[in-house]
């Protein structure tokens, strides 16, 4: 029963990155928002990942002399997304190219920060830079939230290294190079600095979502936390409204202007993904926040919305401990470093091992390589991070338990796997021959900017190709875990969610995984997920002022 109700302007359902934009604008705009979150924490999963924006044709890029042009991106964007899809359309890419710049500079007049962050785009192609389109945010004290520092979102591991993601990949080659040290020295320095001065000093996405969170309460909007959304109100086909459920009673809340979900997408709902995913498919695979379990898409769909790329997700290769528990995720930081190579149950190559993580996983499951093996040799531990373990001896405890396979020669290692023996000894045969010449004929590992970009610079002439030879041997499962699913409800260049004849449902709009992904079924660039939920969040609170005046 309702016993209670309240009015907006409009409401935000969901406090990722893309909300506290949209907020801003209604509230410049003179009207009264309101942001909903069924969570304690603010943040989703935007606070857990790199804490970069993909934002073509941006201030910051072309200042560090990018060149960069809609025109330029537009033609990279379609070369590597291809064909259009309803949640990709043309429309929706120029509208997320057009309006992202000026949505950076609006948020900086607000009083964020930003800065270009060199990483490349995540495919070589026409209109690609090598130095990317990636903008980051600056470390973040969020000791500065005072009582709200609480109501911050974690990764259950705990709070991020204060290093932003640029220099985490040079940390990687610290045993090989004076860069790695140098960024080492500069953490240590951090750390110490941190203590001293009684800080608690973010990188990534929790200084994204800290700053954003810092300018959305000094803007004064409201943010209801442990509120969780029960249904829209709709009225003569217009959604006008949502009743939740807060404080253990039931309200209404009207939105005189609309409503926007930015609610995440279903990575953790075990009947969604049994149902649209991939096989095998597993909801202790996601490393999402513990919201992310897709009600609010179902409820959108019981409104008659469009969805897309529902088998679709942010795949990203992880490894994980005997207890189920996440041990890494592996990029090509690790699994593209020289000395290391995946391979199926047949003992074969299947993937260049220095694509960009979704491609990896996408193609884990095109190979049928669910998991596959990672195979890595002394040399690979000697001189490089394994996830978040250091260089060096591994420790006991997780050959232990079962985690790290260890043998002295590579037969023993496929039988401790299960990987066919004679196999995995011609694809290391033959994998050694390409090392030799320094080009990877099978995969084209190496010859991309973003390969080489985590590779081993030290490594000659390819920073990316090393041989397996040097005993022991090690071997690790790899699983396609996920930072979120692309699935989602189709949407238009204005954020608004459609029918499946593209008439708009009026009223509602939907950004970050709530939407289908607006880049189609590949990540063009570091930020590729968090970038264009803020922008969309931005272009639907401008369409819904514009379409009320």
């Amino acid at each position: 029963m309702v016993v209670s109700e309240e009015t907006f302007d409009f409401v935000i359902v969901g406090s990722g990155a893309g909300s506290v934009p949209a907020a801003l604008v209604l509230q410049e705009q003179g009207k009264r928002v309101l942001i909903i979150e069924k969570q304690a924490v603010i943040g989703g999963t935007s606070a857990y990942s790199g804490g970069v924006i993909w934002v073509p044709n941006n201030d910051h890029v072309n200042a560090a002399g990018g060149n960069d042009s809609p025109e330029r991106a537009k033609a990279y964007f379609d070369a590597i997304a291809g064909d259009p899809l309803p949640s990709s359309s043309h429309a929706r890419r120029e509208s997320w190219i057009r309006n992202g710049a000026e949505m950076v500079r609006f948020l900086e007049r607000k009083g964020m920060k930003f800065f270009h962050s060199g990483l490349p785009d995540y495919y070589d192609g026409p209109g690609s830079l090598p130095q990317g389109r990636g903008l980051a945010t600056p470390l973040f004290n969020a000791k500065e939230l005072g009582d709200w520092e609480a109501k911050l979102s974690m990764p259950a591991a705990g709070r991020r290294m204060p290093l932003h993601i640029m220099e985490g990949v040079k940390i990687l080659t610290i045993k090989q190079t004076w860069r790695g040290k140098a960024v080492a020295l500069l953490l240590v320095y951090r750390k110490i600095k941190e203590r001293l001065l009684g800080q608690t000093l973010l990188s990534g996405g929790g200084a994204l979502l800290g700053r954003l969170l810092q300018i959305a309460l000094r803007e004064r909007v409201p943010i209801w936390t442990e509120t969780s959304v029960r249904d829209f109100i709709v009225e003569n086909g217009r959604v006008v409204g949502v009743t939740a459920e807060r404080d253990g009673r039931m309200v209404t809340v009207r939105a005189n202007l609309g409503v926007l979900v930015n609610a995440g997408g279903f990575s953790r709902n075990r009947e969604m993904r049994d149902k649209y995913s991939p096989k095998p498919a597993s909801t202790d695979w996601t490393q999402v926040n513990p919201g992310d379990t897709g009600e609010m898409i179902r409820a959108i769909m019981d409104l008659g919305a469009a969805t897309d790329q529902m088998d679709e997700a942010f795949w990203f290769p992880c490894s994980y401990l005997p207890d189920g528990s996440t041990f890494s995720m592996h990029s090509a930081g690790d699994i593209g470093k020289p000395h290391c190579i995946l391979v199926d149950a047949r003992g074969n190559r299947f993937v260049n091992e220095a694509n960009p993580y979704m491609e990896v996983g996408k193609t884990m499951y095109e190979a049928g390589a669910v998991p596959a093996w990672a195979i890595f040799d002394s040399e690979h531990r000697r001189k490089y991070f394994w996830g978040m373990a250091m260089p060096g001896k591994p420790a006991e405890t997780l050959i232990e338990c079962g985690y790290l396979k260890r043998a002295g020669s590579l037969d023993k290692i496929a039988r401790l796997c299960g990987i066919d023996a004679e196999g995995l000894a011609r694809t290391v045969q033959h994998f050694n021959g390409l090392v030799h010449t320094g080009v990877d004929d099978d995969f084209h590992r190496g010859e991309s900017a973003f390969n080489q970009y985590y590779g081993d610079p030290k490594t000659k002439p390819n920073p990316n190709l090393g041989t397996i030879a040097k005993p022991p041997f090690y071997a690790v499962a790899i699983y396609p875990g996920d930072i979120g699913t692309c699935g989602g409800i189709v949407a238009d260049e204005h954020a608004r969610a459609l029918r499946p004849d593209g008439v708009p449902i009026p009223g509602l709009y939907v950004t970050g995984n709530t939407s289908a992904a607006a880049g189609g079924r590949v990540y063009l660039g570091a930020g590729a997920a968090v970038g264009p939920s803020m922008i969309f969040g931005y272009v639907a609170a401008r369409h819904a002022v514009r379409a009320n005046l």
